[in-house]
């Protein structure tokens, strides 16, 4: 945990800040891969767009850059929802929720077990990631 207190300090970029947040939240939660998707657009416009995706703890920063952004409209998905709503949701089995989007698990050939989903905020309360 110091580790990540010592690099958020030292590290301005972004993309690798998040990353290393992502490898230490995964530890921490014991989830087998974590991602961020951050909020773009306003009004009808908004869609979240993944910024690092599949975070494993045997990832290395250079993959993310791999990656095509999974793109997902505002509302839709569990991602969506949590983006819409602002709330934490704790889904113990995925393909049982029906806002759960089987699509991305026949993308990347991974099936989801369960889902943590928080909303990131900015100082005005707003979520500006997820």
């Amino acid at each position: 945990m110091m580790e990540l207190v010592r690099d958020i300090a030292q590290d301005l970029d972004l993309v690798s800040l998040c990353f290393k947040i992502l490898l230490n939240v995964g530890i921490l939660t014991n989830g087998d891969r974590c991602s961020l998707f951050l909020m773009i657009g306003s009004g009808d416009q908004r869609f979240l767009v993944s910024k690092l995706f599949d975070v494993t703890e045997n990832s290395q920063l250079a993959d993310m850059y791999e990656h095509k952004p999974i793109r997902i409209p505002y509302g839709k998905g569990i991602v969506g929802y949590v983006a819409e709503s602002g709330e934490t949701v704790n889904i113990p089995d995925a393909y049982q929720d029906e806002r759960f989007n089987k699509a991305i698990d026949q993308q990347t050939g991974f099936r989801t077990k369960s889902i943590l989903c928080m909303p990131v905020k900015n100082s005005k309360g707003e979520v500006s990631s997820v």
